[in-house]
């Protein structure tokens, strides 16, 4: 607790007598001279010191000459002060400093010299930088800024009152008092009813960089929402765009979105608003974590349990903001805006979100109502910092002013979050990592335009990846790999499509660029001009901790092209993914793309015999039009170990009416027909002819393809088999449609 207290100094005895002490906001008791005489033999002997908080100490009859230091009504200033011959103030000493509990250990006397220009006395640590010069007006005071103290000498702004020299010094707002206030060093998570702050502490804020914004802090505007995560951002105080921000309010809508059925209505709301910001806190590299929180981060890698982490986050919150803007904001309730129904069902049983790598399990308040967040639900006016009379029409003016005192400032904008992992020292960051596993950790949806006017062209499509993404992609920590799938926006007749990746081998100083390698299809060559979705995934080890997306595993198998076959089979170590309702799928990985492997489409199913499953994988040369030897290649398999529920399905295949073809209707299960979906098949026959399948926007069709060999290869000879409506049970069609996806731009 901090305490304000009056000190006497006594230079002679060197010291400091506690005369009083009171805790924060009481009354000082009234003391008369009679009662501190005993103590008071000359000026130069004694100093009170007033530290913190309205101080209302009162000296009766104050017969002899005495040093104060006064906060006035408001505690922004402080006032030196003697009634001595101005002469004298010559030697005028001058003792402040902060206390916290009890009596300092340390505390400074020094004498001040009227000549002395005020940067020198400040150069000296005469004054502290937790106070500014300052001098009276009629209207008021005026700081003076530190740029300016050496244009000035003490003699010039003292003021002279009823035969006393008077020192006015203007408290400055620190970093410490904030981060106090606001528990600026304590982890969050983005929620329905904005930020919450973790129980635990994960840091301690050794310094800060405090910057005043002044003017440019003024802003009106509009406050929109375009999506439920920028609704999600911007009522938790993120305005900006990063990547990072993106990732923790799709966190907090997924863990939210069962405590609101008004989230259509909160998107189309539109507030105005009005801002002043004051100072800008940025603090990353003096962030210290605490030993309690290292000490629980050593115990997780220690146990390799993911629920040990899952409880770190809980407890310390999922990311700490490094940047806090302080100041005020007023929200006003737009008159146009529309407000439909609000869901009002109270749920008396607790509910359970299971969202990302950690199986995130957040409590949500059985008592608590189901329907409009607090955000919505305030009444034409809402306050961040500041103070205004209740019941009264907004007076902007009183407002304002009311924010010049820094203790009514609030946060008003976070900036720049980080994993609260992220921030702690590199020998304990890289360890835990690699056990909680792979992760997803970007998904983004591009549009292709597909110039088909050669038998045989394939598409090479350079992916729009952001820079961070990219740097993620050359950490061979993160060990990434790349997933795609492709889908015709105009459902072309007769052609098919095959999507392969390629991802050069890293060098040293230069920049991996994956690209994708498609390849258009036809029986019959025909000149088209295609327009293609793409969706592409990225996975990889988290080293940025962010905690957010699906928990995954990737199995990699890596065929050598030395084996010359046109078709192989290898086992999955996973082989019970179709019992656990596990979905999963897969793509051939080019390391480089040549004239031996340009015109090659490698294909692939996967296979469940006798609680075996396996991959079966072929080369075919569009070219040739026939099979051909696999090339050197890896191939990733990618499983979704904790999907979320509506993201994915198991098909059956139908049959048409007419030609008996085989297909499976994406309308059943998805609303989303445009999105690009991750398919993969399950045959439990090992005799089937290969096949490819082709993505439409509301169907998934089997297509085969000719082979030119007469017959002579191994698949011709021995993969015959084609799926017909008898084979209904043996063929299963798993897709997988992850929701989250950043739009590339």
């Amino acid at each position: 607790m901090v305490k304000s207290c009056v000190y006497l100094y006594d230079i002679k005895m060197d010291k400091l007598i506690k005369i009083c002490c009171k805790e924060k906001d009481q009354k000082f008791s009234r003391y008369h001279i009679s009662e501190i005489s005993h103590f008071i033999s000359s000026f130069f002997n004694f100093l009170v010191s007033f530290i913190f908080g309205p101080c209302n100490f009162v000296l009766d009859k104050p017969a002899e000459p005495i040093l104060l230091i006064n906060d006035n009504r408001r505690g922004d200033f402080f006032r030196v002060e003697n009634n001595l011959d101005n002469n004298l103030f010559r030697s005028l000493k001058y003792y402040y400093n902060r206390h916290r509990d009890d009596v300092p250990s340390q505390y400074t006397s020094k004498k001040l010299n009227l000549a002395d220009n005020l940067s020198d006395i400040r150069n000296n640590n005469d004054i502290d930088n937790t106070l500014l010069f300052s001098t009276k007006l009629s209207d008021g005071y005026a700081k003076i800024e530190r740029e300016d103290e050496k244009k000035y000498s003490l003699k010039e702004i003292i003021t002279i009152n009823n035969n006393l020299n008077i020192l006015y010094l203007m408290r400055k707002p620190c970093w410490d008092i904030f981060n106090n206030n606001c528990e600026l060093d304590y982890g969050c998570t983005m929620s329905f009813d904005g930020i919450k702050k973790a129980t635990k502490r994960a840091f301690k804020m050794k310094d800060c960089e405090l910057t005043e914004i002044k003017a440019k802090g003024y802003k009106k505007g509009y406050l929109e929402f375009e999506s439920k995560e920028d609704w999600m951002k911007k009522t938790n105080l993120f305005f900006s765009s990063d990547v990072n921000i993106q990732n923790f309010a799709e966190l907090g809508i997924s863990i939210e979105s069962s405590q609101s059925d008004n989230f259509d209505d909160e998107i189309k709301s539109i507030y105005n608003y009005t801002e002043v910001g004051k100072v800008l806190l940025k603090f990353r590299e003096h962030l210290e974590p605490t030993e309690e929180f290292i000490k629980d981060i050593k115990a997780a890698i220690e146990s390799n349990d993911l629920e040990e982490y899952r409880k770190i986050t809980e407890e310390y919150g999922q990311f700490i903001p490094t940047e806090v803007i302080l100041g005020g904001r007023v929200y006003f309730k737009d008159v146009t805006m529309s407000s439909k129904s609000s869901a009002t069902k109270s749920r008396q049983n607790s509910a359970s979100v299971k969202f990302g790598p950690l199986n995130l399990k957040v409590k949500v308040n059985s008592s608590k109502l189901k329907g409009k967040s607090k955000f919505y639900n305030f009444n034409n006016m809402r306050l961040l910092g500041g103070s205004h009379p209740e019941g009264e029409k907004f007076d902007e003016k009183y407002w304002i002013d009311s924010l010049k005192d820094y203790r009514n400032w609030e946060c008003i904008e976070f900036k720049n979050p980080v994993s609260i992992f992220q921030l702690v020292p590199d020998t304990l960051c890289k360890m835990p990592f690699k056990s909680i596993g792979k992760r997803i950790l970007y998904t983004c949806t591009e549009d292709c335009d597909y110039y088909l006017n050669k038998f045989k062209k394939y598409r090479d499509f350079e992916l729009k990846l952001p820079r961070n993404i990219l740097d993620i992609i050359q950490n061979e920590e993160a060990d990434c790999d790349i997933f795609a799938t492709v889908v015709d926006t105009e459902d072309s007749k007769n052609i098919f499509f095959n999507c392969q990746i390629l991802k050069p081998k890293a060098e040293k100083g230069k920049l991996v660029k994956p690209r994708i390698i498609i390849h258009g299809i036809q029986k019959k060559f025909q000149s088209r001009n295609l327009k293609l979705k793409i969706k592409i995934m990225v996975v990889g080890y988290d080293t940025d901790f962010n905690f957010i997306l699906p928990n995954i595993e990737v199995i990699k198998k890596h065929h050598d092209s030395h084996d010359k076959r046109n078709f192989t089979s290898t086992t999955l170590s996973n082989h019970d993914l179709m019992t656990r309702n596990i979905p999963f799928f897969g793509i051939p990985i080019l390391e480089n793309l040549n004239n031996l492997n340009k015109s090659l489409i490698i294909g692939h199913n996967f296979r469940n015999v006798d609680n075996e499953l396996k991959i079966d994988m072929f080369s075919y040369c569009a070219e040739k039009s026939c099979y051909v030897n696999l090339p050197n290649f890896t191939f990733c398999t990618l499983i979704i170990d904790d999907p979320i529920s509506n993201s994915y399905g198991s098909f059956s295949f139908e049959f048409s009416m007419l030609k008996k073809k085989p297909f499976v209707d994406l309308r059943k299960k998805f609303t989303s027909h445009l999105n690009p979906k991750y398919i993969s098949l399950c045959l439990s026959n090992d005799n089937y002819k290969p096949f490819f399948l082709k993505q439409k926007i509301e169907q998934i069709k089997i297509k085969y393809v000719d082979c030119n060999c007469g017959k002579t290869c191994f698949v011709c000879k021995n993969k015959t088999l084609r799926i017909s409506s008898k084979d209904e049970n043996n063929i299963e069609c798993i897709v997988y449609n992850y929701k989250f996806t950043h739009t590339c731009k």
